[in-house]
């Protein structure tokens, strides 16, 4: 028996133990977690015209958990140049680690130093936003801290239903789940906003607008690497929006994302962006597989920083980023240009991926890639700095006349909105105007006729320009360039 006891002091003792030391730790984790929120704010305000800073108003510390209470301030610029501010209140309720009571009803047994229930507070501010949630508490966050300073948890949102005289906005229930590691160098997270449902009463006679958006997803997966820089990727989703003015018929887009990433090779890092649509819908006429793609590769980390420092250091010298470079000094400008050339020296690529879409009828695609260089030394002007940084261009255009034809169609029916249409006058007319477009280009000789399909290439190195197969010097390429457009009439006389 007394074996038995012993058996069962000691853990508990070591728990109480745990529990004590954790106890006495909690306040300034709590103050360090500000302090290094805090840091982050302030790097990604940089240039965005808002400044968010974190403090803690009190701490209510125990043996088995505490209550912190926290104030977010935004501060704002107006139009005029004032700068308002507004401030967010959050309580905090702090279960004691190494086993929070919480925790362990849920099965979960890994220790941690603390488990953090926050919610946001009623105030003047936030008024709306409870009176919205019909009486549940607008936004909660649950989140584990571990003993490293890493977080894992999940913030919600409750259901929201706005309504004033001006319309009525109803939105579902939201959350985002995350996991967080020490000094936040790696991010994960996930989340998802299941419906919105706006409708806008017509404001001055106008139609009324309803719009609906479903399944809006959030996820990104980062982590930084040596110089800061956040490798991974991210992803906003939105798998079906709708937009309707009065009785008109509704746009609908669906599948519709955007993607970035950052990662890291033998060349340097190489960014891109990417937004794409898998359909829209609007006046009986779809379009598919939207895409607009662009990236900067083989771009050298410690010189895009030390960019991004002297661009950052500009910034802080001012409250306004138009008065930071209003009045930038010499200095300033000089070691800019510098760091910008530095970052030139190691040939980037700069790229439009993709640029298109399709029609029922065909489709269109549009690729750009830039090879790019420090400029010649021997180059003053500024037209001739920026011709010496370009070590060669690919362009890759193309477009098929049955995509030409639909789109007339569409244009020449947003015409006669208010009119009967004739479907064989609609068609005539967009014949016309398709072919008089193919005339056009095929004349001007910067595109080719491959079939059905308008098609163009141009390339560009060693001060040689080649358009679909026909070699040029730049200087015959300008001239070719001003004549056809102003033989097309673009330039008027």
């Amino acid at each position: 028996m007394k074996k038995l006891a012993i058996a069962v002091a000691v853990p508990l003792a070591l728990i109480g133990a745990a529990t004590f030391y954790t106890s006495t730790q909690v306040e300034s984790t709590a103050r360090n977690a500000v302090d290094q929120a805090n840091g982050k704010l302030r790097d990604m305000s940089v240039g965005a015209g808002a400044d968010v800073a974190v403090k803690m108003l009190s701490f209510d510390g125990g043996f088995l958990s505490s209550d912190v209470r926290y104030q977010i301030d935004i501060q704002v610029p107006d139009d005029e140049g004032n700068t308002r501010q507004y401030s967010v209140l959050l309580q905090d309720h702090l279960e004691h680690g190494p086993f929070p009571l919480s925790r362990l009803v849920r099965g979960r047994l890994m220790p941690v130093a603390a488990q953090s229930h926050a919610q946001l507070e009623r105030s003047p501010l936030t008024e709306k936003l409870f009176e919205a949630a019909s009486g549940e508490v607008p936004l909660v966050s649950d989140v584990a801290i571990g003993y490293d300073g890493s977080q894992q948890g999940e913030l919600r949102s409750a259901a929201f239903n706005l309504q004033d005289e001006e319309g009525t906005v109803r939105v579902a229930p939201a959350f985002i789940t995350f996991d967080v590691a020490k000094d936040a160098s790696a991010v994960r997270m996930d989340g998802e906003l299941p419906e919105v449902d706006i409708n806008l009463q017509g404001q001055e006679g106008g139609k009324p607008v309803r719009m609906s958006l479903r399944n809006i997803g959030l996820s990104a997966d980062n982590r930084e690497n040596a110089n800061g820089f956040a490798l991974g990727p991210s992803a906003v989703t939105l798998k079906r929006m709708e937009i309707q003015a009065g009785d008109d018929p509704a746009m609908i887009i669906q599948n519709a994302s955007f993607n970035g990433a950052m990662t890291e090779g033998e060349r340097g890092l190489d960014v891109s962006a990417g937004y794409r649509v898998g359909q829209v819908d609007v006046q009986d006429q779809s379009f598919r597989n939207l895409a607009f793609v662009i990236s900067l590769r083989h771009l050298d980390g410690a010189s895009l920083k030390a960019l991004i420092d002297s661009y950052t250091q500009i910034l802080d010298s001012s409250a306004a980023p138009q008065d930071a470079f209003a009045e930038m000094s010499a200095a300033q400008q000089q070691d800019l240009q510098a760091r910008a050339v530095q970052l030139l020296e190691h040939k980037p690529t700069l790229a439009l991926d993709e640029f298109g879409f399709e029609t029922a009828n065909g489709a269109a695609r549009l690729s750009v890639i830039v090879d790019l260089q420090g400029p010649s030394e021997d180059a003053f002007a500024p037209d001739a700095m920026i011709a010496s940084m370009l070590a060669s261009l690919k362009a890759e255009a193309g477009v098929d006349k049955g995509l030409v034809r639909d789109m007339a169609s569409l244009l020449a029916q947003r015409e006669q909105l208010d009119a009967p249409v004739d479907p064989a006058a609609l068609q005539q007319q967009a014949a016309v105007t398709s072919e008089m477009f193919s005339g056009m280009a095929l004349g001007t000789g910067w595109f080719q006729l491959q079939g059905d399909r308008l098609a163009s290439s141009l390339h560009y190195t060693d001060n040689k320009v080649t358009l679909n197969g026909r070699e040029m010097s730049v200087q015959e390429f300008i001239g070719f360039a001003f004549g056809s457009v102003q033989g097309s009439g673009l330039l008027g006389q």
